[in-house]
């Protein structure tokens, strides 16, 4: 290979890594507890008198409670069936025909208790587990998450190419010279080679995998040129599950036993799993059974297997053998199967486990490698320090997501009886709040050394603190849980014991001297003297004398004033905007009033509006630097909510014109808010 082959190789590497290192970052440290959703739902849930799991569950009777409540007639159901989380889900479909002279259109989501048959929605029944899992391909980023985690993928897998070709001499000699006690961008360099080639096969399965699953949209493009554009007949194909039967009528027979179908397809394999069933037309007369499932992972690696029925009739409509592959269908299950690691048993997700790990610890050498290989004394100051304020960025990003998921691993547990039902509100809020504190934390440490042992630390503590809070709540302490056969339970328990203990090993192991052989400690950067630097060289440029002239110059702290008092005028305008429906189409008193405006309504202006106006009076007398620092990151607090509501608005109110335009001049007004203020921040603290 040429060494401009070569150079182009590498620099593409470096780039391509550095781009999505802190995303890929999150998607691999919440993708290994993600492994572990199921076993997760089932620690949180779990009490002292609680048996996991039963043999049977009664279809029939939850469908009959359901149709009491929610009129089955003529909806398509599907029932997942899960028997680690000891309950079953059930999918509601619109009606399709008019059922005592009305249609329910909505689609409906439900848990089902197979002992009570007590309902709960989704909000109701979500947990931890759901919450990292979601967290792994970035779903609370509405609409733009799972294809922002596909493209991650593929980028990914760019990444392993490239690595692996710039890499591919050194690997063996880097593996057996590997040696901590060198100087520290070589322990980097060769652990990022060592661990990541252990890892390709591993690594490689995912970057395809999470490819496929987060921008399948895109896959479909080419297979529907095979279908000559007819995308509805290659999704038939690809989820036979999802046709659509068209209604014909309501059937006067009984409803036969659903329970029954699933007997007898259990009976038609030996060792066959049923995990799904999908009733078409429910309570017509051309109603369908699809009872659906898969072979032990242990007798085949793909078995997925179905049979649908005609309930009314007896009858069998069709039936794929799990013993023969279907391509079009099975291959879905392979990308499934080999991405969530739900086969070879708890041995498999361990090691998914700690290869998820390693994959992180790639991630992070990659990112130190660029650091310490960019902070040279040939490099200008400005370049250095965008090195330093990335790489602390980075860090403080990645490192601080352990003991903010290990902290969130005990507030769940220890949540009241009463908040139990709102964990998705709680997750949502105070999850990205207290992780986003915890970044600022670390950010403005300014110091990679602190950060990496102090997340180690209270990462450890916060670890061990997981299985005490289990055991004081539900008194399944891991021994009881072990002994009483709770393997669910155990498992995250041991999980965080372990994790717990190798943080404390390695928090242990890491000496100061380790923090002397950093480019930065040999070529130290001080902050204090680069803002005096920076201020003397702002006050010779002749620009600012001409500034100061021209009429038209504002002073910067003049402009964050006016900055301010526009967003608090812009929220304000914006709420008289909201009000002007009311001419139209909505009623002037929301249902449930009282006459007297309830306290978070009160706090809503407040934050909104009345901040606005504290932070654009204290800006007249105050300048000192903690308080520029606070106006900093409420800017940013308030831009990106702003942001996020104008593009909900453009989404969801694309009708009120009015209202998205004043959204719109907010959000830029933020944008140019959080600029001045980090210009004055930096370039002012040492004259005020």
């Amino acid at each position: 290979m040429s060494k401009r082959i070569y150079n182009i190789f590498f620099n593409t590497h470096t780039v391509s890594g550095i781009v999505i290192s802190v995303a890929l970052y999150i998607i691999f440290f919440a993708g290994a507890f993600a492994l572990f959703k199921e076993e997760i739902h089932v620690w949180e849930e779990s009490n002292a008198t609680n048996q996991f799991k039963d043999e049977k569950f009664n279809i029939d009777k939850a469908l009959q409670n359901l149709d009491k409540e929610y009129t089955l007639s003529g909806r398509d159901l599907e029932i997942r069936l899960n028997y680690v989380y000891n309950n079953f889900s059930v999918f509601l479909g619109p009606q399709k025909d008019t059922i005592n002279g009305q249609k329910d259109l909505e689609n409906r989501f439900l848990y089902v208790n197979p002992k009570s048959f007590e309902t709960r929605t989704y909000e109701e029944q979500y947990n931890l587990g759901e919450f990292i899992y979601r967290l792994h391909f970035f779903d609370q980023l509405p609409y733009v998450g799972i294809y922002l985690s596909g493209f991650v993928a593929l980028f990914f897998l760019f990444a392993i190419v490239t690595g692996v070709i710039v890499h591919w001499k050194k690997i063996i000699s880097n593996f057996y010279q590997f040696n901590p006690k060198t100087t520290l961008k070589r322990v980097w360099t060769d652990a990022h080679t060592a661990l990541g080639i252990i890892g390709i096969p591993y690594q490689f399965i995912f970057a395809i995998t999470g490819a496929y699953f987060g921008l399948s949209i895109l896959a479909l493009i080419p297979a529907a040129l095979l279908y000559e554009g007819d995308q509805q007949k290659l999704i038939e194909d690809m989820r036979p599950d999802r046709n659509v039967i068209a209604w014909v009528s309501l059937s006067e027979k009984a409803i036969p036993s659903v329970d029954d179908y699933i007997l007898k397809t259990e009976e038609k394999w030996e060792d066959f799993n049923i995990n799904r069933v999908f009733i078409k037309n429910y309570g017509g007369s051309n109603m369908r059974y699809e009872i659906s499932g898969e072979l032990s992972y242990d007798k085949r690696f793909i078995g997925t297997g179905k049979i649908i029925y005609n309930p009314f009739e007896n009858s069998i409509l069709e039936i794929k053998n799990p013993d023969k592959l279907n391509y079009i269908e099975d291959s879905q299950r392979l990308m499934g199967r080999l991405h969530f690691g739900n086969f070879g048993g708890i041995w498999v997700k361990i090691t998914y486990f700690i290869l998820a790990l390693i994959t992180c610890f790639v991630i992070i050498t990659g990112v130190l490698i660029w650091i310490e290989a960019r902070n040279k004394k040939s490099m200008t100051l400005k370049q250095r320090l965008f090195t330093a304020k990335t790489g602390h960025i980075y860090l403080a990003i990645c490192l601080s997501l352990f003991p903010v998921i290990a902290l969130f691993f005990n507030i769940i547990k220890l949540l009241p009886e009463a908040y139990q039902n709102q964990k998705m509100n709680i997750l949502y809020t105070w999850f990205f709040v207290v992780w986003f504190l915890v970044i600022l934390f670390f950010r403005f440490k300014r110091d990679n050394y602190l950060t990496n042992k102090y997340t180690l630390l209270s990462g450890s503590i916060l670890g061990f603190l997981v299985p005490i809070s289990n055991g004081i709540v539900s008194k399944n302490w891991i021994w009881n849980s072990f002994k009483n056969q709770y393997f669910e339970v155990f498992i995250i328990d041991a999980l965080w014991l372990f994790i717990s203990v190798s943080s404390l090993l390695i928090y242990v192991k890491i000496n100061p001297k380790i923090k002397l052989q950093s480019a930065f400690s040999k070529y130290p950067i001080d902050y204090k003297n680069i803002v005096i630097e920076e201020t003397k060289n702002n006050s010779k440029q002749p620009i600012n004398i001409k500034n100061i002239n021209n009429k038209n110059y504002i002073s910067m702290r003049t402009k964050i004033i006016i900055l301010w008092l526009f967003l608090a005028i812009g929220w304000i305008v914006h709420h008289i905007y909201g009000l002007f429906n009311i001419y139209y189409n909505e009623t002037l008193i929301m249902e449930g009033a009282t006459g007297e405006a309830p306290f978070i309504h009160h706090m809503y202006r407040i934050i909104f509006e009345g901040v606005c106006l504290l932070f654009a009076l204290l800006t007249i007398e105050l300048s000192k630097q903690w308080f520029k620092i606070m106006s900093f990151v409420w800017s940013i607090l308030a831009g990106l909510y702003n942001i996020y509501h104008c593009i909900e608005a453009c989404i969801f109110e694309s009708n009120n014109v009015s209202e998205i335009f004043m959204l719109a001049l907010v959000s830029i007004a933020s944008i140019f808010l959080i600029r001045n203020l980090n210009e004055w921040r930096k370039t002012e603290s040492v004259v005020s």
